[in-house]
């Protein structure tokens, strides 16, 4: 009885010996993965929080441009998942030898390699999203003068409106300067869906030489 015991804990023994190595690589491989999907949410965080300002970002199409990332985050819980029960059989299996444990270890490369492929993923998004934050600082940025240069062409247009009170065309100018100022409105909520033949920032100059073309019209009109 003792010999089988001891038996038995010698082969215990040698099947946890065998798994020790790969198990540790497999769970620094899980680690990194983790590590990088934490450093991926930490970007698409400080994109999201850059939208919805009132500054003229574009924030639905941003926002479109960060989707394919959620599908990935998926794959990776079940990814994660599927890691820590093929470890636990690996473990377990080799606490009753090694021979025992060698079909769970091959179970076990073939989830590192799972998890190679989607950290190369990952990192892709990532690049991309470091790269799209950045775009969206620039924007941000560039909008800036454009939109205070609307804003204050708009309210010079309201404050001549209010001067130019009974002139005929009055309520014309007033139906035209409300549709402006509501444009306005969408382009500062990023409600425009910019396009390659007009972007954000053509929206605001646009808007801005329409506002002057009326403050022109005013300005010649018989008092």
């Amino acid at each position: 009885m003792w010999g089988r015991s001891r038996t038995r804990r010698q082969r215990q023994a040698e099947g946890l010996a065998a798994v020790a190595g790969p198990v540790e690589a497999a769970d620094a491989a899980h680690q990194a993965l983790l590590d990088l999907r934490r450093a991926v949410r930490g970007e698409l965080a400080r994109i999201e929080a850059l939208l919805d300002q009132g500054d003229g970002l574009p924030s639905d199409t941003i926002r479109e441009q960060t989707l394919g990332a959620m599908g990935v985050f998926a794959d990776l819980d079940v990814v994660s998942q599927q890691y820590q029960e093929v470890r636990t059989a690996t473990v377990q299996a080799a606490e009753h030898g090694v021979e025992v444990a060698v079909p769970w270890l091959e179970a076990l490369r073939g989830q590192v390699r799972s998890m190679t492929d989607l950290r190369e993923t990952f990192a892709g998004y990532g690049e991309s999203f470091v790269y799209l934050r950045e775009r969206t600082e620039r924007l941000r940025a560039d909008l800036l003068p454009l939109r205070e240069g609307a804003h204050a062409a708009l309210r010079a247009a309201q404050h001549e409106l209010t001067e130019a009170q009974g002139a005929d065309g009055w309520h014309d100018w007033q139906a035209g300067l409300t549709a402006l100022g509501a444009r306005l409105t969408e382009l500062d909520g990023g409600r425009v869906t910019p396009t390659a033949r007009q972007k954000v920032s053509d929206h605001y100059r646009e808007l801005e030489r329409e506002v002057a073309q009326l403050r022109g019209v005013m300005a010649a009109a018989p008092r």
